[in-house]
C-alpha cells in the first residue's frame, strides 16, 4: 500500500473515529431524553438531517479539496506518518484546530448552564453524524487508489 492510499485511508478512519466520539458524547447528554421521552427526542431527526446536509455539501467539498492533495504524497516512507497532514493541507487543519475550539466552547458552556434545553446534544449529533458520513469520501478514493 503505497503512502498516499494509506493517508486516505487513515483521513477516512479519523474522520469516521471523530464522528463516533462526538456521537458518544452526544448520547451521554440526550440519554435523559431515551429514559424519559418527550417531544425533543424528535429533533434526532433534524440532527440526522443536519448530518446528511452537512456531509453532502460542506464536508464534500472540504473532502474533496484535501483528496486533491493525494498526489502531493510521494512513496518516501516517512510520508506513512506525516501523509494524512499533507493531504488535510494547511486550510484542514486551521479548519480541524477551529472545530476543536468550538467543541470546548460548546462544553464549557454547557457545563456553566447555557444549555437548559440540552439542545447542544442534538447539535452534537448533527455533527458527528456529518462527519461519520462525510468519511466515506476518503474510503471510496482509498477503493479507487492503486
Amino acid at each position: 500500500m503505497t503512502p498516499a492510499r494509506f493517508s486516505l485511508l487513515l483521513a477516512g478512519i479519523i474522520w469516521l473515529s471523530v464522528g463516533f466520539r462526538i456521537g458518544s458524547r452526544a448520547m451521554g447528554w440526550l440519554e435523559p431524553y431515551f429514559v424519559e421521552p418527550n417531544w425533543m427526542l424528535s429533533l434526532l431527526f433534524v440532527s440526522l438531517l443536519i448530518g446528511v446536509i452537512k456531509s453532502s455539501t460542506v464536508l464534500k467539498k472540504a473532502c474533496l479539496r484535501n483528496i486533491e492533495n493525494v498526489d502531493k504524497i510521494d512513496s518516501n516512507p516517512l510520508n506513512y506518518l506525516k501523509g494524512f497532514l499533507i493531504l488535510f493541507g494547511a486550510r484542514g487543519i486551521i479548519t480541524i484546530l477551529l472545530m476543536i475550539a468550538l467543541g470546548f466552547l460548546l462544553r464549557f458552556l454547557k457545563e456553566i448552564g447555557y444549555d437548559p434545553y440540552n439542545i447542544f446534544g442534538f447539535i452534537y449529533m448533527g455533527i458527528a453524524l456529518a462527519l461519520a458520513f462525510a468519511s466515506r469520501f476518503y474510503f471510496s478514493e482509498f477503493t479507487k487508489q492503486k
